[in-house]
């Protein structure tokens, strides 16, 4: 079995900037954001900007990286896959294979340091609806909180806006323009594809799924159901 670091062991690498480095964090931060801290390893990968057939490649050579890097410090037993081959990952991730994708799940003891140490990027926009009030709020809730982890995740929200800009993509509002430094780089992002067409493998491409949109525009396209789409209130605001 691999060795369970507690928290506290945790807290103490989190900081240790000769252990953990940007992309360490960028892993953690990602997967915190999502419900029950799991997401798809290739989901991670899309969202710190990584593309090509395997885009959680480069994440599968840091873990690896890391783990060695922790065991120089740390008395670290890691599972062996075959004759001196490991699963380096399983010191951070419940992790495990779900017919098409490989899942991470962040370890407990890792999210409580995450916790303690404030290095969650959790950074909820203050308009947003908290994940409890959705459970009572929307049907099929898992899903909702799903996108929304992609629409709130810092990293997925400033790939999306570092391609398209901040100025909203239905009525083209700039908040920079509007209130001066004030306004500067704020903006929703939105997931153009429905929850019901979300399937169990579905995963999402910041660019190619989200669109920055203002909140008043957000919130017209999500005023019924199903959803309006961008065309559909473009059209709106032209008659």
């Amino acid at each position: 079995m691999a060795t369970i670091l507690t928290a506290i062991q945790w807290t103490e690498i989190l900081q240790d900037d000769s252990l953990t480095n940007k992309l360490d964090l960028d892993i953690f931060q990602t997967l915190y954001s999502f419900e029950e801290h799991m997401a798809y390893a290739s989901q991670v990968g899309r969202i710190l900007g990584y593309t090509g057939k395997v885009p959680h490649g480069i994440l599968n050579l840091e873990v690896g990286r890391y783990a060695k890097r922790i065991a120089e410090h740390y008395d670290i037993n890691f599972t062996q896959r075959s004759k001196q081959k490991y699963k380096y990952w399983d010191l951070f991730f419940e992790g495990w294979d779900d017919g098409k994708f490989f899942v991470w799940q962040l370890r407990p003891e890792l999210v409580e340091a995450l916790e303690a140490t404030e290095l969650t990027a959790d950074e909820p926009l203050p308009d947003e609806i908290p994940a409890s009030e959705q459970e009572q709020l929307f049907e099929g809730a898992k899903r909702t909180v799903t996108v929304n982890a992609y629409e709130r995740n810092s990293k997925a929200r400033q790939l999306c806006i570092n391609h398209y800009g901040t100025n909203c993509f239905v009525c083209n509002f700039d908040f920079e323009k509007q209130y001066g430094e004030h306004g500067k780089d704020f903006i929703h992002v939105h997931h153009l594809t429905p929850l019901a067409d979300i399937g169990e493998h579905y995963e999402v491409d910041p660019i190619a799924d989200l669109r920055p949109i203002c909140p008043n525009c957000h919130a017209m396209i999500h005023r019924v159901e199903p959803t309006l789409t961008i065309e559909e209130l473009k059209t709106m605001l032209k008659e």
